[in-house]
């Protein structure tokens, strides 16, 4: 009883609870938000996806079916279903109204590290540590293609808003742009001096951003198939990527425990947001592009008002 008094006292002496979401209990590798923004997925080196309302800041399913650390999660179309890859090298399809498997999509002989959907929720495109990237029909999780080119692990995979031309981002310093329907590579962007680890499109598919272990973030023109321009600020690597939905602000995450906030016409950086202990590994735009999640390895999100640079207090 006093035990609980003081733990009252103390709670009540804090103020309100950040917004972070709590329940994984190791690293945050992967985060992302339904399409309707009322939920949000993330992954963990727990094993475990999990499912999350954000208005409440509570925790509604625990799915755990992987058998080693979760890399990518992603929202369907429809958002009642979702997909999410592992260090185990498989994909698997959940039905988040009952959390069941719907489906286990297999082939990939190691990591699976990045997963993007196309727009009608038809196809996903996959990216491994076994240097390749898959294409896979969601209603029978066949794999369609397999696309060979990179000389070292794929870390991160796009499909652009046309549905036909993907992407792909290497430790082998480059991004590739491939068309899905054939396989073939269509060209290469190179620019990086190490470790290309995450991808951002914008919603009309002309805009590209990158992030990498060199420290910078990188904006590309696809339309030119041009760099056009780099931000600097992270000290150390660079994680994790989002554009917002206009496509004018860009999140990013890095190993030096920060959350940005740039904006991507000038460069500039409006906000720097610190926080988390450890390493931010994920990051992402609420669907209104007013608040943003990050996900790190000190084992929480993180909700922050981008106006303000703040964390939202939880609920009480």
């Amino acid at each position: 009883m006093i035990r609980r008094f003081l733990i009252a006292t103390l709670l009540s002496i804090a103020g309100p609870a950040a917004a972070e979401l709590q329940g994984h209990g190791a690293m945050v590798n992967a985060v992302a938000v339904s399409p309707d923004g009322a939920r949000a997925l993330t992954g963990s080196w727990d094993y475990s996806v999990r499912l999350w309302d954000l208005a409440a800041h509570k925790e509604l399913k625990a799915l755990e079916e992987h058998t080693q650390s979760v890399n990518a999660v992603a929202f369907l179309p429809d958002g009642q279903r979702a997909l999410s890859g592992s260090f185990d090298g498989t994909i698997l399809l959940w039905n988040l109204e009952t959390g069941a498997v719907e489906r286990k999509f297999e082939g990939h002989r190691a990591s699976v590290a990045g997963l993007a959907v196309s727009r009608d929720g038809r196809r996903v495109f996959s990216a491994s540590w076994d240097r390749t990237l898959r294409l896979w029909d969601v209603a029978t999780g066949r794999s369609l293609r397999v696309f060979e080119g990179h000389t070292q692990n794929v870390n991160a995979a796009l499909v652009l808003p046309d549905g036909r031309t993907g992407v792909s981002a290497s430790y082998d310093l480059t991004i590739r742009l491939w068309d899905l329907e054939t396989g073939r590579a269509l060209y290469v962007l190179e620019g990086h001096t190490n470790s290309v680890n995450a991808l951002a499109v914008s919603a009309d598919g002309k805009t590209l951003a990158s992030g990498s272990t060199d420290g910078t973030v990188r904006i590309w023109d696809l339309e030119s198939r041009a760099e056009r321009a780099a931000f600097e600020g992270h000290r150390g690597f660079v994680t994790s990527v989002a554009l917002s939905p206009d496509g004018k602000r860009l999140l990013s995450g890095g190993g030096d425990r920060t959350f940005r906030l740039w904006d991507v016409e000038t460069g500039r950086q409006l906000r720097n947001m610190q926080g988390h202990r450890r390493p931010v590994w994920s990051v992402a735009f609420s669907a209104d592009g007013r608040r943003g999640l990050s996900a790190g390895y000190d084992e929480v999100v993180k909700i922050w008002d981008l106006a303000t640079g703040e964390e939202i207090p939880a609920p009480r």
